[in-house]
């Protein structure tokens, strides 16, 4: 039996996000957001199940492998508040779950900002002491640091 390495701790989380496809030459949002929710969250990224994995004319993996410009904001949503926290990404992996009965998708997210970076630190260090979250999460983030 093979044993993962990873760089950091993945905290299990359910949560609701928004991906937004952005055009980053030109400041362009580039098609409809798609909902989904987050699986799991570390330092470095994130694993998401989206029920869809294009969103118009634009395929979330491919439109930013082929296209360095292009790159997916993750919104976290904290729906009690109406609050949200943006971390651009870049998609690394995705695959259909086929056996599912909702036959969804799981997309892989690399961050495209640093772990030092104050706000992915937060995050990670108040999942830690929070693995499920409650209404109002998001301000009480902010008064973590």
């Amino acid at each position: 039996m093979s044993h993962e390495h990873r760089r950091a701790t993945r905290h299990k989380i359910s949560m609701a996000v928004t991906l937004i496809l952005r055009d980053t030459k030109n400041r362009l949002v580039l098609a409809d957001p798609v909902p989904g929710d987050l699986v799991d969250i570390s330092l470095y990224g994130a694993r998401l199940c989206v029920p869809r994995i294009r969103t118009g004319s634009y395929h979330l993996f491919y439109a930013c492998s082929d296209d360095g410009n292009k790159i997916i904001h993750l919104e976290v949503i904290d729906k009690q508040e109406d609050d949200r926290l943006v971390i651009p990404a870049h998609p690394v992996w995705f695959d259909h779950v086929f056996s599912s009965p909702t036959r969804h998708f799981e997309l892989g997210l690399e961050f495209l900002v640093p772990p030092e970076d104050p706000i992915i630190a937060r995050l990670s260090a108040f999942l830690a002491i929070h693995p499920t979250l409650k209404g109002n999460w998001l301000k009480k983030l902010f008064r973590l640091g």
